[in-house]
C-alpha cells in the first residue's frame, strides 16, 4: 500500500514537473520575437491577439480571424515597442493564418524548425507576451501529426493537453529552440485538447496575380504587398481594382520603387495622376521615366501623348502644355523612337482634332499597310475626306475599303463601316445598294434593331425603290418603337395609301393629327385618302386645314377636286 502510495505521488510530482519546467535556456530570446497585435475595424471595434516575427525583415505572422475586417493594425512586443503593420504578404481563411509585414527592419527572430516534429516529441509553448518577466513556457507533447500541401511538406499538429483560448496565435518551439509553428484552438470546445499549424505553411503564402479577386484578402482592408516577382508584380498593376484610388497610388508608387527599371510602373502611375487632374505631376513623372533609360521610351512618349490628346479634346487647356500641339509631338517623338503603326495613329487623331484634315487621312490610309490594318482606319479617313468636302465617290471609296477588311458572314464589328456606307449610296441615288447594306446591317444585329430611325431611314429607301411590302414592315417597326411620334404615324398613313390600304392610311393619319394637330401632313394625306373614298367634302376640310398649317401641296391637291 506505502509502495503505490509512493509511486501515485511519484507520478503525480512528475506530471507537474512536466507542465511547468524550467524555461529553457533560449527562452528570453525567444521572447523578444512575441508579439501582441491589435487590430481596429470599419466601425472603430479593437481586438488583440498573439503573433510573432518570422525573419530580421520584420514578418509577423498572426491568425487570419485576428486580421479578417482590419482598416489598420499594429505590433507591440514584449518591451512594449511598437510597430505597424504596413502590408499584408498572403492570408489563408481556411487555414487560418496570416502573414504580415510591418515597419521593423531589424526584428528579433529564432530560427524555423528545418525538420517536422514526430509524435511524443515535446513542445514549448510560450506564454502570452507582456513584460513579466517570471512567465514559463507551457510544456506539452505532440499526439498526432497531419501532413498537408502537394508535397505534404506542411503539418498539422495534434497537443496532448487543452489551453485557454488566450494562447491562440503563440509561437510554439521544438527542444531545440526553433519555431514549429503557432498555437490554434480547437473549433467551439476550449477543453479539447489544442493544435500546432507549422510555420512552413505561413512562410509559403505569397500573393500573385490571381490573387486580385482573393476574398481572403479582400476582407482585410489593409494594403496588400506587390508580387516578389516582377511580371507577376507588373500583371498585378494592370489588373489590380483602381477604385480606391489611394490604395492604387500606393502600390504604383511602391512597384516604381522596387522596379525602378520597369517603364510600366510609370506610365501607370503617370496616368493615373492625369485621372486625378494632377498633370504637372504626371509630367515629373514621364520626365523621371525618360532618365531611367527602361529601353522602352516610345512607350513612354505614347502614354505621354495619349494623355495630352485626351486633355487636348477638352474645351479649356487643364494645364500649361497640355494641348494638341504636345500631343502631336509626343506621338511624333514616340514614332521616331520606334517606328509603330500604334504611334501613326495616334499622329492621325491629333492631326484630325487639329483640324488638319489632308494630313490626318494621309496617316489613317498609311495604317493600310501595316499589321493593323481595319476598317477603323478608313472610317477615320472618310470622315477627313468629308470634312474636306471630297466628292462622295471618294468617301464611299474609303468606306467600301472599310467593309471589305471583313468578310461574309459579317461579323458585329461591320455594323458601323455598312451604316455608314448605306447613307453614302442612298446620298448617290444608289438605293438599292443602301437597303442591301441596311439588310446586313440588321442582320448582323439577328434582327434586334431598336432604332425607330433606322426603319423610318430604311423605309424612305425602299419607296423609292417601290418595295412597298418592306416599306410598310419597316414603317411599322418604327410606329411599335416610337408610337407616339406623329411623322411616323404619318408616313405610316402614306405607305399604306400606296398600296391601296385607304381606310388603314385613314386611321394613320388620324392618329398622326391626335398627337399633334398642327402638324400639316396628315391633314393632306387626310385629304387625299377622304377624296379617294367619296368623301370629298370631308376631303377638302382636310386640305384647307393642311393648307392653313402651311402645307404648300396642299393647294394643287385642292384645285384636283371637283
Amino acid at each position: 500500500m506505502k509502495i503505490k502510495l509512493l509511486l501515485s505521488l511519484f507520478c503525480i510530482i512528475g506530471s507537474f514537473a512536466t507542465t511547468f519546467a524550467q524555461n529553457p535556456k533560449w527562452f528570453k530570446k525567444a521572447r523578444k520575437i512575441q508579439l501582441t497585435i491589435i487590430t481596429t475595424d470599419e466601425k472603430g471595434a479593437v481586438n488583440q491577439g498573439q503573433g510573432f516575427f518570422v525573419n530580421e525583415t520584420g514578418t509577423v505572422f498572426a491568425e487570419y480571424d485576428l486580421m479578417k475586417s482590419a482598416t489598420k493594425a499594429t505590433a507591440v512586443d514584449a518591451e512594449g515597442k511598437e510597430y505597424d503593420i504596413t502590408h499584408i504578404l498572403g492570408a489563408n481563411s481556411l487555414y487560418n493564418v496570416v502573414k504580415l509585414e510591418t515597419n521593423n527592419h531589424k526584428a528579433n527572430t529564432m530560427p524555423i524548425a528545418s525538420a517536422a516534429s514526430k509524435e511524443n516529441d515535446l513542445v514549448y509553448i510560450m506564454p502570452i507576451c507582456s513584460n513579466d518577466k517570471k512567465a514559463v513556457c507551457i510544456i506539452d507533447t505532440i499526439k498526432q501529426v497531419q501532413e498537408f500541401g502537394d508535397d505534404k511538406q506542411h503539418a498539422y499538429y495534434s497537443l496532448s493537453s487543452p489551453l485557454e483560448s488566450r494562447y491562440s496565435g503563440c509561437p510554439v518551439f521544438n527542444a531545440n529552440g526553433e519555431i514549429l509553428g503557432h498555437v490554434q484552438m480547437p473549433a467551439g470546445d476550449n477543453t479539447k485538447p489544442a493544435f500546432v499549424m507549422s510555420t512552413t505553411y505561413g512562410n509559403s503564402l505569397s500573393i500573385n496575380v490571381l490573387d486580385i479577386n482573393n476574398n481572403d484578402l479582400k476582407n482585410i482592408y489593409i494594403a496588400k504587398a506587390l508580387p516578389t516577382e516582377e511580371s507577376q508584380a507588373t500583371s498585378y498593376i494592370l489588373l489590380v481594382n483602381r477604385q480606391d484610388k489611394t490604395a492604387y497610388m500606393q502600390i504604383l508608387n511602391e512597384f516604381v520603387t522596387k522596379f525602378p527599371n520597369n517603364h510600366i510602373g510609370y506610365t501607370q502611375l503617370a496616368e493615373a495622376l492625369v485621372g486625378d487632374n494632377k498633370y504637372k505631376e504626371a509630367e515629373e513623372i514621364y520626365a523621371k521615366a525618360l532618365q531611367m533609360n527602361t529601353g522602352h521610351d516610345d512607350e513612354i512618349h505614347h502614354s505621354f501623348a495619349t494623355q495630352l490628346y485626351q486633355a487636348g479634346l477638352q474645351e479649356k487647356e487643364p494645364a500649361e502644355g497640355w494641348n494638341m500641339e504636345h500631343a502631336l509631338k509626343e506621338a511624333q517623338t514616340a514614332y521616331a523612337c520606334n517606328n509603330q503603326p500604334l504611334y501613326t495613329a495616334l499622329e492621325g487623331m491629333c492631326l484630325y482634332a487639329m483640324k488638319q484634315y489632308e494630313a490626318s487621312c494621309e496617316k489613317f490610309l498609311q495604317m493600310g499597310s501595316t499589321n493593323m490594318r481595319s476598317a477603323e482606319y478608313f472610317l477615320y479617313a472618310s470622315q477627313c475626306k468629308q470634312m474636306m468636302k471630297a466628292p462622295t465617290e471618294e468617301i464611299l471609296a474609303m468606306q467600301d475599303s472599310a467593309v471589305n477588311c471583313y468578310t461574309k458572314p459579317y461579323p458585329k464589328e461591320a455594323t458601323t463601316a455598312l451604316y455608314l456606307r448605306a447613307k453614302t449610296l442612298a446620298s448617290l441615288n444608289r438605293n438599292r445598294e443602301a437597303v442591301n447594306d441596311m439588310n446586313e446591317y440588321e442582320h448582323i444585329l439577328s434582327g434586334r434593331v431598336n432604332d425607330a430611325a433606322f426603319y423610318y431611314e430604311r423605309e424612305q429607301l425602299e419607296m423609292q425603290c417601290r418595295m412597298f411590302a418592306a416599306a410598310l414592315t419597316d414603317i411599322e417597326n418604327a410606329v411599335r418603337l416610337q408610337p407616339q411620334d406623329a411623322l411616323l404615324r404619318a408616313e405610316e398613313a402614306v405607305v399604306n395609301y400606296r398600296i391601296g390600304e385607304i381606310d388603314q392610311a385613314i386611321a394613320a393619319a388620324n392618329e398622326a393629327i391626335r398627337i399633334d394637330e398642327k402638324f400639316p401632313d396628315p391633314y393632306r394625306i387626310l385629304g387625299i385618302c377622304l377624296n379617294e373614298k367619296g368623301k370629298k367634302a370631308e376631303a377638302k376640310k382636310a386640305l384647307e386645314k393642311a393648307k392653313e398649317l402651311g402645307d404648300t401641296m396642299a393647294q394643287s391637291v385642292l384645285d384636283k377636286i371637283k
